[in-house]
């Protein structure tokens, strides 16, 4: 799909590989003949994906009297598109090579936006609301990969963005050659998930999808392009909240045509949720 991907491996190195689980859990879930027991088996061996797994199934959202002990017994709890998102989520934290301050606002900003577009597309129904927070959830990859290619110079482009005439897109640019929308496409087009997802992470920002794109591809990243603006308002995963940030601007608000009172209404739960959840998501043992 992008003919500038060899380039982009020329200029950051290889990108990272889609993590081995993952790979194995998604492969057998297409298989409508697969069993919990074979995805207890592969999930087995990351430790990370097996806790997560198990603490999302004895979680209140269950409202399970009796504990969850075993992963066979987790999946069979939490069911196909749930265990598909916690695989895909883990594996985002895991290509982390490290987890300091940057690290932790990259990880609050993709969770964030993953949970806000979950919510908007659950109120909409326009998306499907596991999909749509996949596509939150990696509509910022490519800031990861580059941040682990060079923290350091990835930590001054973001620091100048603020006050700098370039924005940041010319900024990643300027230093890095790509910028992250494209080096975030790339990837998730080397992982060989879904075109709707790839195309998320491309235009996630701007909304400017070819006019012969399906309409769940532009609710998506529609519903994607919102919840983003919706979380630089609040300050998840941002230096601090912008309370002057015209949400009804948005490109995604613009196209699903959302009134002033239901970006409000939005922004509230998105604001309520995120902060009753916040230590579950972002604590180190989550």
């Amino acid at each position: 799909m992008f003919n500038d991907y060899k380039t982009i491996v020329k200029h950051l190195g290889d990108l990272p590989p889609m993590p081995a689980v993952a790979i194995k859990v998604l492969d057998l879930l297409k298989n409508p003949y697969c069993s919990a027991k074979l995805l207890a088996k592969a999930i087995s061996h990351d430790a990370a994906v097996s806790g997560r797994i198990l603490r999302i199934a004895n979680s209140p959202i269950y409202g399970r009297q009796k504990r969850v002990t075993t992963l066979e017994g987790a999946i069979v709890v939490l069911g196909e598109n749930i265990l598909r998102t916690l695989v895909l989520e883990t594996s985002l934290r895991g290509i982390n090579k490290s987890f300091g301050r940057l690290e932790r606002m990259l990880w609050e900003d993709s969770i964030g936006c993953a949970i806000a577009a979950r919510i908007i597309a659950r109120r909409l129904g326009q998306a499907d609301p596991e999909e749509t927070f996949i596509a939150g959830l990696f509509r910022h990859i490519g800031k990861v990969v580059m941040s682990n290619h060079d923290k350091e110079t990835y930590q001054r482009v973001l620091d100048m963005a603020p006050t700098a005439e370039e924005g940041l897109i010319d900024l990643e640019r300027a230093f890095f050659a790509f910028s992250h929308e494209l080096v975030g496409a790339a990837v998730l087009d080397n992982w060989n998930l879904a075109p709707v997802l790839v195309q998320s992470a491309l235009h996630h920002h701007d909304l400017r999808l070819d006019e012969e794109a399906d309409p769940q591809t532009w609710h998506q990243v529609a519903i994607v392009n919102v919840a983003g603006r919706v979380c630089r308002r609040l300050g998840i995963g941002q230096e601090a909240p912008l309370p002057d940030l015209d949400l009804a601007s948005a490109p995604g608000a613009i196209y699903l045509r959302l009134s002033d009172d239901l970006l409000e209404i939005f922004e509230q739960e998105i604001a309520a949720l995120f902060e009753k959840e916040r230590d579950f998501f972002l604590s180190p043992g989550r």
